[in-house]
């Protein structure tokens, strides 16, 4: 070890660390250790400097008591899972990278959405989509679904009356957003205090509010909902109910996982933009606070892999398909979301699901968000205008 280097240790699963660091400090000797980031333990950070994590690490007294850690950088939009008044309490400081998979979150949420209308071969028009949560995530999803012609309601507390660039999104109280719903979606953060904690908010008195028949969808954080309120409601032939984060996850219920429609490893975010950014944003943040200043012309897009998939085919208009299965057939080449399903409900099969819901993350297929696609479809195909609101290149 260098006495002059600057001792990081990081997350294994998270993209991108050293060629981020590369763009942004050149110049400042480091040595990065890459390790497992559920079992870190305070040997392990003993003798670093700044320490870059998940959601999936607990970074509490028990971890960074004794230690040099004076920088914490968590890859996630929210930050439950970090001690904030301890580090406060001892110098540390917290960054996290808030929006960072708000793109792949809402991508995720409208390939669910398509794929609950084209096995119903429904059209969306008119229907009413309840988000609940308008912070980063909320405002993607609202951006993508309205090319698909849904009525959106929100409800977000942080916002009184109105919704500063949203003008076609009303706000209602939670209750009477569940009522109103044909479709619920939730992204709000974990908190279990303050005026409006979220643990458990949809409990079982908020899913008797539900529509008959209404489709609830969860890619914010898990213990948001009740899991045996949520069963329960289940059990009894409501829904569908679509999962990417769990109850108590990563212990799954396989009761529970037996009666969603969908569910996936908690990787509704997971595409390689939206992890390369939160990584892009908590470096940014370790630079600001050693004092180092990124070099002319450093950026992520710089930084970023390409890449040489086939683009995904829309099927031809005159396939005899609706509208609404045709962009589901589209979309499940980007979002693999069936395959997701299968190999999530394997997982709770096993031996020891929690190392199998886990390595169902760690090698999740390299998804690329909408953006970085190209498609080839004729000029005056009805679905035109939707793919590029959506961000397709057509």
């Amino acid at each position: 070890m260098r006495s002059d280097e600057l001792q990081v240790v990081a997350d294994e699963n998270m993209p991108g660390v050293e060629a981020c660091w590369q763009a942004l400090m050149p110049a400042l000797p480091v040595r990065i250790r890459r390790l497992p980031g559920r079992q870190l333990s305070a040997t392990d950070v003993a003798d670093a400097d700044v320490l870059l994590v998940r959601s999936v690490t607990r970074v509490d007294a028990s971890l960074l008591a004794g230690s040099r850690v004076r920088f914490v950088g968590t890859a996630t939009i929210g930050t439950d899972h970090v001690d904030l008044p301890y580090c406060a309490a001892h110098g540390i400081t917290v960054a996290s990278a808030p929006g960072c998979n708000a793109r792949a979150v809402a991508e995720w949420v409208l390939a669910v959405i398509v794929q609950l209308a084209a096995e119903r071969d429904r059209s969306l028009d008119g229907r009413t989509l309840g988000i609940v949560g308008f912070g980063h995530v909320g405002q993607q999803v609202a951006t993508l679904m309205r090319p698909l012609g849904l009525r959106l309601i929100a409800c977000d507390p942080a916002h009184a009356r109105e919704l500063p660039g949203f003008p076609d999104v009303t706000l209602h109280a939670l209750p009477d957003l569940l009522a109103a719903s044909d479709i619920v979606t939730l992204h709000t953060p974990l908190t279990r205090s303050g005026p409006h904690p979220t643990w458990r908010m949809i409990d079982d008195a908020a899913l008797r509010r539900l529509r008959p028949g209404a489709w609830l969808i969860n890619a914010g954080r898990g213990d948001a909902i009740a899991g045996e309120a949520l069963r329960h409601w289940l059990e009894n032939e409501n829904g569908p109910c679509v999962l990417d984060v769990w109850p108590e996850e990563p212990r799954l219920s396989p009761a529970l996982v037996a009666h969603v429609r969908l569910g996936s490893p908690h990787v509704a975010g997971h595409s390689v933009e939206g992890k390369w950014r939160g990584t892009w944003q908590v470096v940014q943040a370790a630079a600001a606070h050693l004092g180092r200043s990124a070099p002319d012309g450093a950026s992520l897009s710089a930084a970023l892999p390409g890449h040489d998939g086939a683009s995904p085919l829309l099927p031809p208009a005159t396939a005899g398909m609706s509208s609404i299965r045709r962009l589901a057939f589209l979309l499940g080449q980007v979002i693999d979301l069936v395959g997701d399903d299968v190999r999530l409900r394997d997982s709770v099969l096993t031996s020891d699901p929690v190392q199998a819901f886990d390595a169902l993350r760690k090698h999740y297929a390299a998804r690329r968000e909408f953006t970085s696609w190209t498609l080839t479809l004729a000029p005056d195909d009805p679905l035109r205008d939707v793919l590029i609101a959506l961000g397709f290149s057509c």
